[in-house]
């Protein structure tokens, strides 16, 4: 949005349909906002000139910039919490897999699969977190009682 607001400041053609292309491509992490944003860049040169260009090019990266820094790193720890390295793993192998189709579902297919893992792995005890995994049978006494040698 900010980016076709830029663009449209600058009345470079297209703005609203490469302010949508920037938004699509950035779910392509790490890649496709640059792609895209390059892409804006190229039309502003072709048709506005190189100063305008330039301008283009310095929204492009401050919104690139404020979004790639500070947003989605909160954002993404909150809620994939994937390691930056396995995300860039998901990428190419959805990219080697199924192009660019593959490349915007394997983050989310990946992290799906994480979740679902994690939930499979969690469900090897039973009972409420927190709960007393002793060995069964065993009786609770007080808070620093010892069981004597009987086990009463």
């Amino acid at each position: 949005m900010c980016i076709t607001v830029g663009l449209l400041i600058l009345d470079v053609p297209g703005a609203v349909g490469l302010g949508a292309l920037v938004f699509v491509g950035a779910y392509i992490p790490y890649l496709g906002a640059f792609l895209s944003g390059a892409v804006a860049v190229l039309v502003a040169l072709a048709d506005r000139g190189f100063v305008i260009a330039l301008w283009a090019l310095g929204v492009v990266l401050a919104v690139q910039v404020l979004e790639g820094r500070v947003l989605q790193p909160m954002i993404q720890s909150r809620t994939v919490q994937m390691h930056p390295a396995m995300v860039m793993i998901a990428l190419t192998a959805g990219a080697s897999v199924a192009g660019l189709l593959g490349m915007l579902l394997a983050v989310p297919l990946c992290a799906a699969a994480f979740g679902v893992l994690g939930e499979l792995r969690g469900r090897g005890h039973s009972g409420p977190p927190g709960a007393h995994s002793g060995p069964p049978n065993t009786p609770a006494g007080p808070p620093g009682a010892h069981p004597g040698p009987s086990g009463v």
